[in-house]
């Protein structure tokens, strides 16, 4: 609508793509951090786990003497072959050197394995993680645990399968990769919908320029008519005074002060439509000062009906206490009593009644000031009454249609509110509410 601000939040896409990518960093951080906690975690399961299990294997070692009796009694193949504890691979003892001493596949026992890391576990003394790939081609975790036998250093080589682990791995796997597909489809319903909200926007300054085309035609076809038929009486007229000789004048001043009379008629509804438009368009300043309410409503209605005979049987009257003031700007509040009044009193017919009133009310918003202004008129039926307020709407066969919309936007700028209520064939009331006003004393 006309004069209406354009409410809609114009960085509503900027500060929805900066949620998505805020939220989108949080969710990928907290998922990787949690994806990596739970490697960390299962990897800690499997040390703890190795661990666990080669302090055991440690005490039943240290009273066995090997390599003797390592086939006879073989404890490696038992807790293999009982299943004494749940992952293992298999278990392998070493002496500093590399060579097995015992194994749970027998055929292994006797044989050295070249690997750096048994000779500096039993040298230090600590144990140490590692992973192998078997020759089934599975991938083991490894612990090398140092064993005191028999005033020996041997190394405990303890293989644990990894499937647990890797099933948590792979379940942290799959929940990352919902995560992340739920991010990508998240992203791409979010491009179509800043999409769909960029089209809107063109679609609205589209229609928005739509409607101020709309309006300018409007306003060209009624400035066209309203400047047209004064320019034509003025012209009209202008020509036969030159054209008459003077004789003829002389004895035609009657008729000659009327053809004038007509000119400046015109040339004043003209100007009238000037004011008008440059009303309307400026911006409004605003200028308040404290004034009475009343003394201003008489000099409107003076103004505009400065005697019975001026308003064709119309009677215009203020209900309006004395001591009501408020504080506004005079002039704004002149004009729109002007239009206001002229417009009641061009809707009226012969002894037709106006009446302004004016009160102090408790508005939403604090104490305010209502004006009313009622007319026992012709009225308007609905549909007219919601376009009452648009600029260069009229029903009347002269006029611009910016009465009231120089009302609305008067009032608007004053802080406050203008509201029509009408009925056909028994007249219309137009209430204003501003902010402010008080009795005096």
């Amino acid at each position: 609508m006309p004069g209406k601000k354009d409410t809609y939040p114009k960085k509503a896409p900027l500060s929805l793509l900066i949620i998505l990518v805020a939220a989108t960093a949080v969710t990928v951080s907290g998922t990787l951090l949690q994806y990596r906690q739970i490697i960390g975690a299962t990897e800690d399961s499997l040390k703890f786990q190795a661990l666990g299990i080669a302090v055991s294997l440690e005490a039943s070692l240290k009273g066995r003497d090997l390599p003797p009796d390592a086939t006879a009694g073989n404890v490696f193949r038992d807790i293999i072959t009982e299943g004494r504890w749940e992952g293992i691979a298999f278990l392998a003892l070493y002496d500093r050197r590399g060579t097995t001493l015992l194994h749970s596949n027998e055929n292994l026992i006797g044989r050295r394995v070249e690997d750096p890391s048994i000779g500096s576990v039993a040298a230090d003394g600590m144990p140490v993680y590692d992973s192998m790939t078997l020759g089934t081609g599975e991938r083991v975790f490894i612990l090398n645990f140092p064993v005191h036998i028999r005033k020996d250093e041997r190394v405990l080589r303890l293989a644990l399968h990894t499937y647990p682990a890797e099933r948590v791995v792979r379940r942290a796997q799959l929940q990352m990769a919902s995560i992340f597909a739920v991010l990508v489809i998240l992203w791409i319903m979010s491009y179509f919908l800043l999409r769909a909200v960029k089209r809107s926007e063109e679609l609205k300054r589209t229609m928005a320029e739509r409607e101020r085309l709309a309006l300018l035609g409007e306003m060209s076809s009624v400035l066209a008519h309203e400047i047209r038929n004064p320019l034509g009486s003025i012209k009209g007229f202008a020509q036969f005074l030159l054209e008459r000789g003077s004789a003829q004048r002389e004895q035609e001043s009657e008729m000659t002060g009327e053809y004038l009379g007509v000119i400046v008629a015109e040339s004043e509804r003209l100007e009238t439509l000037t004011e008008d438009l440059l009303l309307y368009a400026k911006p409004v300043e605003v200028r308040p000062q404290t004034l009475s309410l009343r003394e201003l409503a008489e000099e409107s209605i003076a103004f505009l009906h400065p005697s019975p005979a001026s308003g064709n049987g119309v009677t215009v009257q203020h209900f309006i206490p004395p001591d009501l003031v408020i504080t506004s700007d005079r002039d704004k509040l002149k004009q729109i009593l002007l239009n206001v009044i002229q417009n009641a009193m061009d809707a009226v017919g012969e002894d037709g009644r106006v009446e302004v009133r004016a009160g102090i009310s408790d508005a939403p918003g604090g104490v305010g000031t209502v004006i009313t202004v009622e007319d026992n008129g012709c009225g308007m039926a609905p549909a007219l009454q919601a376009r009452a307020l648009s600029p260069f709407f009229t029903t009347k066969t002269r006029g611009t249609g910016l009465g009231l919309a120089i009302v609305e936007k008067l009032v608007q700028a004053l802080g406050g509110s203008v509201e029509i209520r009408s009925e056909a064939r028994k007249g219309t009331t137009v209430r204003i509410v501003l902010p402010g006003g008080q009795k005096e004393g």
